[in-house]
């Protein structure tokens, strides 16, 4: 902590820390860009090979204040990997408080222990203890289907009973509670440890006490598919996403707004993919990280460079998460199809005549080119048909074994 008596302000350092790619980089930002720009500042990163997290973050944020002054928070992250273990101790220097962004992935368990140790070592090097100073854990990718009951992520990781935080960091779900958790708590540590520049002057008259902040309102529900609901901010972020992964420009809006109907499309949509992810986790379907990868790269044949890749991914406000998800989805997809519809391999099955057929009865949609140059695309395009109709088939059954209601006037 630091204290600046001229400008009557309190600078307190929190640190995101956790196993690489758990979701520290997206918390912040999504924090970032969810902040109003007067009370930010600048996002500033160093770049570490390996991994999208970012060497540090510093964003001051006015949360609250300390016996009358100002508070600032200095949000720091920290790269995960074994070999940066140098920059995390050094980033742990004058931390005011902790979050753990955990990984909630079955196989991430081993991870997120060997990260929390490593975090219990580089603190008893400035002589703290996790135990005795300002801590919160977020259960992070809560949404991917692998994911483990919350019961027994505490069971296995929270030995010190610290308050935690469900969240999707990908869509925003569940950060800022988790920086209003982590922040209130050091502020009532400080609140009631450091008397601040009022209490030290006997002639200064008494500082009025802060007033509590009201209690946090319960979010609105835009739907329930079966026991799980689907948060208003969770649905807006999910807009969001969608519409710059498909947007038609490289440059989109920073915040769009959807007509109710667009609204009703897009909520129908996520339906679906709870839907999916609650038909997998019944199926015990696991999606592994070489299944991942694959998808990834048939995305990035998309450009010549990773540096274009990056470009598009900025221009379009979209983080890697973002694709991680969409790409869980597609793997899942797949397998589920091949699980639930017999004989695929002949419902893919396309004869010559099927794809002349085709070719006729879209023939403005090739622009007067030669069958034989279309040829291949045609095919594909028959293939996406009956893909599209074989999920329209699943999810019209995976509808009826289910429970769903909507909340229209909270959308």
């Amino acid at each position: 902590m630091q204290i600046n008596y001229g400008k009557r302000e309190v600078s307190c350092k929190l640190v995101y820390y956790g196993p690489g790619m758990s979701g520290k980089t997206t918390n912040l930002e999504v924090v970032h860009q969810r902040v109003p720009e007067k009370s930010k500042g600048d996002l500033t990163s160093i770049a570490t090979e390996g991994d999208r997290t970012l060497f540090f973050d510093f964003l001051p944020i006015d949360l609250g204040q300390v016996r009358g002054m100002t508070t600032k928070f200095q949000l720091y992250t920290v790269p995960g990997q074994i070999y940066y273990a140098s920059t995390r101790k050094l980033v742990l220097q004058g931390a005011d408080g902790v979050i753990f962004v955990a990984d909630s992935q079955a196989e991430k368990i081993k991870e997120n222990i060997e990260s929390l140790t490593d975090l219990q070592q580089n603190l008893d090097e400035y002589g703290l203890k996790l135990e005795e100073m300002p801590f919160v854990i977020q259960w992070n990718k809560r949404d991917l289907p692998n994911a483990l009951p919350i019961e027994e992520l505490e069971k296995q990781i929270n030995t010190f009973r610290a308050p935690t935080v469900p969240a999707v960091a990908a869509t925003g779900e569940g950060v800022l509670a988790t920086l209003k958790l982590a922040a209130s708590l050091v502020l009532d540590r400080l609140n009631t440890k450091e008397p601040g520049a009022a209490t030290k002057k006997a002639a200064a008259p008494a500082e009025k006490p802060a007033e509590a902040p009201p209690a946090e309102k319960k979010e609105a529900v835009v739907a329930k598919i079966n026991a799980d609901q689907i948060s208003r901010s969770y649905f807006t972020q999910y807009c969001q996403v969608q519409y710059r992964l498909g947007a038609r420009t490289e440059e989109v809006d920073d915040f769009k707004k959807f007509s109710m109907d667009e609204k009703k499309r897009l909520l129908e949509s996520l339906i679906n993919h709870g839907l999916l992810l609650q038909d997998a986790k019944k199926r015990s379907i696991v999606v592994s990280k070489e299944e991942l990868e694959v998808q990834l790269k048939e995305f990035a044949r998309r450009f010549k460079t990773k540096e274009e890749m990056d470009a598009h991914l900025a221009h379009r406000k979209l983080s890697l998460d973002n694709l991680r998800n969409e790409a869980t989805k597609n793997v899942i997809i797949g397998k589920i199809i091949q699980k639930v519809i017999p004989n695929l391999n002949e419902k893919f099955r396309i004869t010559e005549t099927e794809v002349k057929e085709y070719y006729f009865t879209n023939s403005a949609k090739y622009g007067g080119k030669s069958f034989d140059a279309v040829k291949a695309e045609v095919i594909a395009g028959i293939k996406n048909q009956r893909k599209r109709e074989l999920l329209d088939e699943m999810f019209k059954a995976l509808r009826r074994e289910s429970s769903i209601t909507i909340f229209e006037e909270n959308l």
